[in-house]
């Protein structure tokens, strides 16, 4: 037998969560910087680039990419060197551990010491491009004013039971230049 109420809790958590990872997310394209532009494909150049541009500003480590997955793809791709020759004579050099870890398990850990994370609520425009980021923790903050909360209410008229779940947060650019917007194609 299923458990009907951990379901929904389940379903309530997951689209709160995406909720609050898209509303976070929005807030890439009001960092001071930016780099990229549409159709520009995510590159290692573009992260270092990223991480320049925030060490010419004084911002600490630790740095965090995220990055919507049909971005990260080409980020992954480079790294493998997947479907490309890479010498003078066209064969193949070897490849790094970084694209070894990518083609491994998908996931690139760390580039240019920033630890890269895909999120597939980065939202994609009509041209399917996005804006993702990379940035110091401090650069944004959430405020929750009330955690996640359900309520019931029974109504006898419908012979039902509605369920509800709610949390109370804002979101912001707390320091604008501890963080770059990167603009990259979405598209696969």
């Amino acid at each position: 037998s299923r458990n009907v109420a951990a379901d929904i809790g389940k379903l309530f958590g997951d689209a709160i969560a995406d909720k609050v990872d898209t509303d976070i997310a929005g807030l890439f394209s009001s960092f001071s910087s930016d780099l990229g532009s549409a159709s520009t494909e995510l590159t290692p150049e573009l992260i270092f680039k990223a991480v320049a541009t925030l060490r010419a500003n004084n911002v600490p480590a630790p740095y965090y990419g995220v990055f919507h997955p049909k971005a990260a793809f080409n980020l992954k791709k480079v790294l493998t060197n997947a479907g490309y020759t890479t010498s003078a004579n066209g064969a193949s050099l070897a490849v790094s551990d970084l694209g070894n870890e990518a083609l491994r398990s998908g996931y690139v850990a760390t580039v240019a010491g920033v630890q890269i994370f895909e999120n597939s609520n980065i939202t994609v425009d009509q041209y399917d491009d996005a804006v993702g980021g990379v940035f110091h923790p401090v650069s944004l903050g959430l405020a929750m004013k009330q955690d996640f909360k359900v309520e019931t209410q029974r109504d006898a008229s419908l012979r039902a039971t509605e369920i509800v779940a709610t949390i109370t947060k804002g979101q912001g650019v707390v320091k604008s230049d501890y963080g770059v917007a990167i603009t990259t194609d979405a598209a696969l």
